[in-house]
C-alpha cells in the first residue's frame, strides 16, 4: 500500500517483490527469474518509486503485507471482550461453511450476530487458504456493496472490467471466505452481488449476518436466539459489570432477574452492565421497572417488545438532549409500534457506539450493536 492506496504492479514486478520478501540478492533473483541483474535492478527501482520507500528492506516488508499468511481475513474484528455461549450455533455455522456457499446468521438486532460471525470466521479461516475479508455494511449505501468488498480486499477497478468481476477474479485464485456483516438494510443489493459472485466464482463462500434471509438459492440459515438466561446471559452480565466496576457484587437472584427481564438479549445485557457501577443490580432492576412503566403501551402492549423498549430508553438516555432531538426519527402515521421501536432502536444503538456513559466509560459494542 502507498499512502493507503493499493499499488498496481506488473506480474514481473510482483515476482521480484516476492523474491525480495524472501531476502534474495539481485543475483539470486536474476537466476530464479531467468533475467539479467540489470533488469532486476530496473524492476527494483520501479518498485521503490511505486511504493514510495527508500530501500529493498522496506520492499521486503511490503512483500509480506502483500502476501498475508494463509487463511488471513482482512478486517476481522479483534476481540476486546470475552465471548460467551453460542456453542451450538458456532458449531453449526462452521460445519455449514464446509459445504454451503452462503451461510446466514439470522436474528434480531442486538442479539450478537456480529460477534458470533467473527468467532465463526476465525475458526473456519484455516479451511480457506486464500483468506478473504470481513466487511461491515453498516456505513455502506445502496448500490455500493461491491465497492465496500473491493476496498476490503484491496482490489481496484480496471478499465473495461466491472468491479464485481474484479472481485470474483481476485477471490477465484483459491478457496476464500467473504463475511458480509449487517446486510438487512441492503438485502436486495447484497442478494444481487452474492448471486453474481457465487455463480461466477466456484471457490468463494459467503458468511452473512442479517435480520432477514438474503434470498439466494442454496442459502443456509443459522438462527441466533437469545442467550440462555441461567448460564450464558448471567456470565455475560457479570463479566461486563466487572469490567465497569471490578468491585461489583450482586445477589445471584438479582442478576437472574435482570437477564430474564432483558430476554437474554446481549446488547441489552451489556448496556445494563455498563451502568452497574453507578446503580448496582438492585438499582438496575428498579430503573428497568421505571423504564418499562414509562414506555408501556397499556394493557394491550406486546410483551415481547419490553426488552427492546428498555434498550432504547437506556441508550437514548445516554445521548445529549440536542442529539436526542436531532437523531430520533419522527413518528410516521400508519407505522406499527414494532416498526417505530425498530427504527428508534437502530438509530440509538448506532449512536451509542460513539457515546460515553456519564461515568466516562465507553459504550461501544461492535460485537453486539450491529446485531
Amino acid at each position: 500500500m502507498a499512502y493507503g492506496r493499493p499499488v498496481e504492479i506488473s506480474q514481473r514486478e510482483a515476482e521480484v517483490l516476492a523474491a525480495l520478501g524472501a531476502r534474495l540478492s539481485n543475483a539470486q533473483i536474476a537466476g530464479r527469474l531467468h533475467i539479467s541483474v540489470r533488469t532486476v535492478e530496473s524492476h527494483i527501482s520501479s518498485l521503490l518509486r511505486k511504493y514510495g520507500v527508500a530501500d529493498r528492506w522496506a520492499l521486503a516488508d511490503e512483500a509480506r503485507r502483500r502476501d498475508p499468511p494463509p487463511g488471513h481475513l482482512s478486517g476481522l474484528p479483534a476481540p476486546r471482550t470475552a465471548f460467551f455461549g453460542r456453542a451450538a450455533e458456532k458449531d453449526l455455522a462452521v460445519g455449514l461453511l464446509g459445504d454451503a456457499r452462503l451461510v446466514t446468521l439470522l436474528g434480531a438486532g442486538g442479539i450478537g450476530k456480529t460477534r458470533l460471525a467473527a468467532v465463526v470466521a476465525e475458526l473456519a479461516a484455516p479451511s480457506f487458504p486464500l483468506g478473504g475479508a470481513f466487511v461491515d455494511l453498516v456505513p455502506v449505501g445502496e448500490g455500493f456493496v461491491a465497492e465496500a468488498v473491493a476496498s476490503a480486499l484491496g482490489v481496484t477497478e480496471r478499465p473495461g472490467q466491472a468491479l464485481e468481476d474484479a472481485v470474483a477474479r481476485h477471490l477465484g485464485r483459491g478457496r476464500s471466505l467473504l463475511v458480509l456483516d449487517n446486510c438487512e438494510h441492503l438485502v436486495d443489493t447484497v442478494a444481487a452481488f452474492a448471486e453474481r459472485l457465487l455463480s461466477g466464482c466456484a471457490s468463494v463462500t459467503i458468511l452473512a449476518t442479517s435480520r432477514e434471509r438474503i434470498g439466494v438459492p442454496g442459502e443456509r440459515a443459522v438462527p441466533v436466539p437469545p442467550l440462555p438466561l441461567e448460564s450464558d446471559a448471567e456470565r455475560l452480565f457479570l463479566d461486563r459489570a466487572a469490567a465497569a466496576d471490578p468491585a461489583f457484587d450482586a445477589a445471584r437472584a438479582d442478576v437472574t432477574e435482570l437477564c430474564r427481564r432483558l430476554d437474554g438479549m446481549p446488547l441489552a445485557i451489556e448496556l445494563a452492565a455498563a451502568r452497574s457501577a453507578s446503580l448496582g443490580a438492585a438499582g438496575l432492576l428498579s430503573a428497568l421497572d421505571d423504564v418499562l412503566r414509562l414506555l408501556s403501551g397499556g394493557r394491550g402492549s406486546v410483551e415481547r417488545h419490553r426488552s427492546l423498549r428498555a434498550v432504547l430508553a437506556w441508550s437514548h438516555d445516554l445521548l445529549t438532549d440536542r442529539r436526542r432531538r436531532r437523531d430520533t426519527p419522527p413518528p410516521r402515521t400508519g407505522r406499527s409500534e414494532a416498526e417505530v421501536l425498530r427504527g428508534l432502536l437502530l438509530t440509538s444503538v448506532e449512536l451509542i457506539r460513539r457515546q460515553r456513559t456519564p461515568s466516562g466509560l465507553h459504550v461501544a459494542y461492535a460485537s453486539t450493536s450491529g446485531g
